[in-house]
């Protein structure tokens, strides 16, 4: 089919409206693409249009497709990067290829690309043939869903592309997954060129420090597979920053639990120079069991990055513990005893006297105050 067999009275207009998150199918995920940065951002619009309007159930049958994706969604000012990537973007293919089976599909989605001027905004109109529509939009039960903002920001098409793969993975709650090294260079589209240490560098590493950067996922991956010295097989592994950060936080829960009560005050001591504390503070929180597990909890989470976008840590240290109201004292009532012999440590709480020894665990004695009870 040309250009010139387009079917106008069977063109389905969308008018644009970007949103947050964008829908596709897993077959585009996985099909080789030889968009370049920009191009991929055009389609990546383009997409966005057409999740929604499958989610809509606004695709008609056998109906071209054509868009409106405004200049400013693109860049501010440069406009001449957009005629050059409009220019190659017409040329660019899909392509569907396993040698194993002996298949092959190669596709040019837009077989029509051009410049307008719609309710006074600069747009490029893209025209797509209803027979290319389901390689974008057959979502069926598994398909690859990501934030439209994350990937727009991304500026490396290794990135970009590595981005779709993880969330088509990460959204079915799958933490690891396995390509063969030369299945992900096709479907990354690498120079022939590449060396398998260039592929990492280039290709992998790039997509790894933009994705921590931009994406908050930490993507990491092994050599699973390998013929003599050749490597023929990885294996991935993906976590968010935020899932980083609990384990981090749970890993220093665990060894918290497990220190004495001397070693957690002592450590407490060490820690509260990090923040802004009145004596009388620091000597409530050392002197108080249930106070000092949830400083170092705290503590923990702030340093593990939990906690974002806090603009005063010692303020919310002390609101998150609960003494925010508290007053110093008039008179010291906790007592704060780190010994320098055998002899048991004695922590003085309020209400009943209760002593603990210094090599109680403290996981042993929260679990002795707040013990817990089954249902």
């Amino acid at each position: 089919m040309t250009h010139s067999d387009i079917d106008l009275s069977k063109v389905t207009h969308s008018i644009f409206n970007k949103h947050p998150t964008n829908y596709q199918s897993n077959l585009f995920t996985e099909s080789r693409q030889e968009f370049t940065e920009l191009e991929k951002k055009i389609v990546v619009l383009v997409v966005n249009q057409i999740g929604h309007m499958v989610l809509k159930g606004e695709l008609k049958p056998d109906t071209n497709l054509k868009f409106h994706i405004p200049y400013t969604e693109l860049t501010k000012d440069r406009y001449n990067l957009i005629a050059d990537a409009a220019d190659t973007l017409q040329q660019k293919r899909l392509m569907y290829r396993n040698d194993s089976k002996a298949e092959f599909h190669y596709i040019t989605p837009f077989p029509s690309v051009k410049s307008a001027v719609v309710d006074g905004r600069k747009v490029i109109v893209l025209t797509m043939f209803a027979d290319v529509v389901p390689h974008f939009a057959e979502l069926g039960q598994r398909y690859t869903k990501y934030d439209i903002d994350v990937m727009l920001s991304l500026s490396s098409v290794y990135a970009q592309r590595m981005f779709e793969i993880v969330s088509m993975f990460h959204n079915r709650g799958q933490k690891r997954f396995t390509y063969a090294v030369s299945e992900l260079r096709i479907m990354l589209n690498c120079p022939d060129t590449y060396r398998y240490n260039d592929f990492c560098v280039n290709a992998l590493g790039v997509a790894q420090r933009e994705l921590k950067n931009k994406a908050q996922i930490h993507l990491s991956w092994e050599v699973s597979k390998k013929e003599g010295k050749r490597v023929i097989e990885l294996t991935f592994f993906i976590k968010t920053s935020k899932e980083l950060a609990n384990d981090g936080v749970e890993r220093e829960r665990r060894q918290v639990n497990g220190m004495s009560i001397n070693e957690a005050v002592a450590t407490a001591w060490q820690l509260m120079r990090n923040y802004k504390l009145k004596d009388w503070q620091k000597d409530l929180i050392a002197s108080d069991p249930g106070l000092l597990s949830t400083f170092l909890r705290v503590d923990s989470e702030l340093n593990n990055g939990l906690r974002t976008n806090i603009k005063n840590p010692t303020a919310y240290l002390i609101k998150s513990i609960g003494i925010d109201q508290m007053k110093a004292p008039a008179k010291a009532k906790r007592v704060v005893v780190i010994p320098k012999s055998s002899t048991p440590a004695t922590i003085i709480a309020p209400g009943p006297d209760v002593r603990f020894s210094k090599d109680q665990k403290l996981g042993d004695i929260m679990d002795s105050l707040f013990p817990t009870t089954s249902h």
